[in-house]
């Protein structure tokens, strides 16, 4: 299962998705796909930082487009500084 991890003040979300269900056209799947890359462009234009993770010790890939092929990403929120 692959997953959409959304950090931010309100708490941990995460949506997740099965890429073979995507694959296969079933319909909850790609509600969940449209639903994630719905929020990944919304947090993208409002300053969050969006990472894809492919294995636990691999280093984060910075990404600039939602791929539901990608394990696993996470978005992160700007850190205001002050």
């Amino acid at each position: 299962m692959n997953k959409l991890q959304i950090l931010g003040r309100e708490g941990h979300r995460e949506l997740v998705w099965d890429p073979e269900e995507v694959e296969a056209g079933e319909a909850e799947a790609l509600e969940v796909i449209a639903e994630a890359e719905r929020i990944v462009e919304r947090a993208l234009t409002s300053g969050h930082l969006a990472v894809r993770i492919d294995e636990p010790e691999a280093p984060a890939q910075r990404v600039e487009k939602f791929d539901y092929k990608a394990p696993r990403t996470v978005l992160v929120p700007p850190i205001a500084g002050g």
